[in-house]
């Protein structure tokens, strides 16, 4: 029925082309920007808990050592999920000042 050796019934150019070998190559031009260190400063104390896990969360990307006490205070915050993204962003900021016992704690 089939003839294994005739391989002309694929057309080789057509048929292993991706659509991946038309993409650009990326460039620090096509890279998101990092977002605004001294606007998620600000946000770090911001009343509303989802801008501060938002603004903690921007530290795992951007390294600013002014952000090291924000996020050691956000570490008792009342929601869970800001005091996991200080984690996080304190993990990307490293500080002697957050390896400390900050007091004893019950």
């Amino acid at each position: 029925m089939y003839d294994e050796d005739d391989l002309s019934l694929l057309d080789v150019e057509e048929e292993l082309e991706s659509p991946l070998d038309k993409m650009e190559p990326l460039t620090a031009e096509s890279e998101v920007a990092k977002p605004d260190p001294e606007v998620m400063l600000a946000l770090l104390e911001n009343p509303q808990p989802q801008q501060r896990m938002l603004a903690a969360r921007a530290f795992c990307d951007i390294e600013d050592r002014r952000a090291i006490p924000y996020l050691i205070r956000l570490l008792t915050d009342t929601c869970p999920l800001v005091r996991v993204s200080a984690a996080y962003g304190i993990g990307r900021n490293p500080s002697p000042d957050a390896v400390e016992p900050q007091g004893e704690r019950i």
